[in-house]
């Protein structure tokens, strides 16, 4: 079975470059240039991954990442995010790590390492391009070591900490298990824990709640 992408991008040429690259690999590939139109689509169609720029006319990357977390409860399928982008400074990478990315790459990179992590994001891994990621942390650790998370991300949390199933945490939410899993894997990976206990002991330890 193919997989299927969506990439969204205002720059012709190179999008329909990213499209032939894709579709040389199998994948089945349907490119936009306005983000409320690919808002559309992953409503009525199953993606498997989303590839999107920041810099756009309409509605920035990081916006449409934004609306599309928000959304995901009414799309076909939730989908990976990889942002593709030549904005490759370490806030605007901060900004996208706090939304949930799966994926960031700068629109030098090759060939080879475009598919490489599109296939590590597919598996359910986290692939950021090495030199930003390596800077943010260094950032961070400058920075006391603060976590940043997102409104919802501290709802799930603390229903977790409540002991609510997965399932009712998205039934108290209104949102899919799909993305209450996903927030699980982002505070574990922000927090470094390796599970419940550990997101526990965080905020215990924090004081979050």
């Amino acid at each position: 079975m193919q997989l299927k992408v969506l990439i969204l991008d205002d720059h012709k040429i190179f999008s329909e470059s990213l499209r032939m690259v894709l579709e040389s690999q199998n994948f089945l590939v349907k490119n936009f240039a306005d983000a409320e139109l690919a808002i559309k689509f992953l409503k009525a169609e199953s993606y498997d991954i989303v590839i999107t720029d920041i810099r756009m006319p309409t509605m920035s990357g990081i916006d449409f990442l934004k609306l599309a977390k928000e959304l995901e409860i009414n799309f076909k399928k939730i989908p990976k995010y990889v942002v593709l982008t030549s904005s490759t400074e370490v806030n605007i990478f901060k900004q996208l790590y706090v939304v949930g990315i799966d994926g960031f790459l700068s629109k030098n990179v090759s060939q080879i390492e475009l598919i490489t992590a599109i296939k590590k994001v597919l598996n359910n891994e986290k692939y950021y391009e090495k030199s930003v990621y390596e800077l943010y942390l260094k950032t961070n650790s400058n920075q006391n070591n603060e976590i940043e998370f997102t409104s919802r991300e501290l709802d799930v949390l603390k229903l977790i900490i409540e002991e609510k199933t997965t399932s009712e945490i998205a039934e108290k939410l209104q949102i899919s298990p799909y993305t209450v899993e996903g927030h699980r894997k982002n505070l574990l990976q922000k927090t470094n824990s390796k599970n419940v206990v550990g997101l526990i002991k965080y905020s215990l330890l924090n004081n979050l709640f």
